[in-house]
């Protein structure tokens, strides 16, 4: 895996873990890969050009059903999405 990545891959990490972490994953050492399997389809949304607004339903729908949390809008997830938006962009070559 190319350093870029994996380096984008562990920003998208600490971004889910300490500014959306719906299950409070980032107090345990151990659960510090509770959203991995979240990373690359995010990434994936990313490159293909996501808006904040994709990225929101994104985080969302997996806050109902994945995790079965209880509708708690989503205003939250705007924070969330724009730091996403901001990092470098991932090369699709």
């Amino acid at each position: 895996m190319p350093p870029e990545i994996d380096a984008l891959t562990q920003q998208v990490r600490q971004i889910l873990l300490t500014d959306w972490d719906p299950s409070n994953a980032s107090r345990s050492d151990a659960a510090c890969s509770e959203y991995d399997s979240y990373i690359n389809p995010l990434l994936s949304l990313l490159s293909r050009g996501a808006t904040e607004e994709s990225l929101m339903d994104y985080l969302h729908e997996r806050e109902l059903e994945r995790m079965c949390f209880p509708p708690a809008g989503r205003s939250h997830l705007r924070r969330v999405a724009q730091k996403l938006l901001a990092l470098p962009a991932r090369s699709t070559d």
